[in-house]
């Protein structure tokens, strides 16, 4: 082969991989970056579609279930009285302490506040004590739960001690017990907080001053 021949080829082939260059620079690397872009769109459009999906079967899990959120929404209404009723509460206490069989009870009642979040109902702090074995300690709580009105333990404070100084070791340690819990009452037209406004005294007719003034 002359020297022209491999000239000549050597030409040929730097053309043929300039316009291998060429055209991915030109064509085919574009094309590349918009087939790249078209499948993230692709993928971020079903991932939404997912998400989507997701939503509506929450929504209709929620729409299902309707019912059964109104039933306990309406539950939960018939548990929180419309006034402290602090009285009524202390003896259903005495009945489940009777019931469980703990002794020494006493409820003492806290000031009302609002809730932390926000709403139409007044929480009232109450702290519970009274002496039993843990045995009647749960029982009290169950029974507890079980109480018509809505009642939320937040603390069990315990500490063991000896009852007189004939306690035996087969008997159970009894147990001093104080109960940090909140019951809620909703006022019905008068806002949390707002005491309602004196009554009016009626006016006085001047007749009714004149017979009052007379002898």
């Amino acid at each position: 082969m002359s020297r022209n021949d491999r000239n000549l080829l050597i030409l040929g082939a730097l053309a043929i991989v300039l316009l291998v260059v060429g055209f991915y620079l030109l064509l085919l690397g574009p094309l590349l970056s918009r087939l790249d872009e078209a499948d993230q769109q692709r993928e971020e459009r079903e991932a939404r579609l997912a998400q989507l999906q997701q939503e509506v079967a929450e929504l209709e899990e929620v729409r299902r279930n309707s019912p059964e959120i109104e039933r306990q929404l309406l539950e939960l209404s018939k548990r929180i009285p419309t006034q402290p009723e602090i009285p009524t509460l202390t003896v259903q206490i005495e009945g489940i302490a009777r019931a469980s069989g703990v002794t020494q009870v006493s409820l003492i009642p806290g000031t009302p506040t609002p809730p932390p979040g926000g709403g139409d109902f007044t929480v009232q702090p109450i702290t519970m004590s009274f002496e039993g074995t843990y045995e009647e300690l749960q029982e009290f709580l169950a029974l507890t739960d079980d109480l018509v009105r809505l009642v939320t333990v937040n603390d069990v404070i315990y500490e063991e001690f000896e009852e007189g100084t004939t306690a035996q070791p087969e008997i159970e340690q009894m147990l001093r017990v104080e109960i940090e819990a909140e019951v809620y009452f909703q006022p019905t037209g008068v806002p949390a907080g707002d005491a309602p406004a004196a009554p009016t005294p009626p006016e006085t007719t001047t007749e009714e001053e004149e017979a009052t003034d007379a002898p």
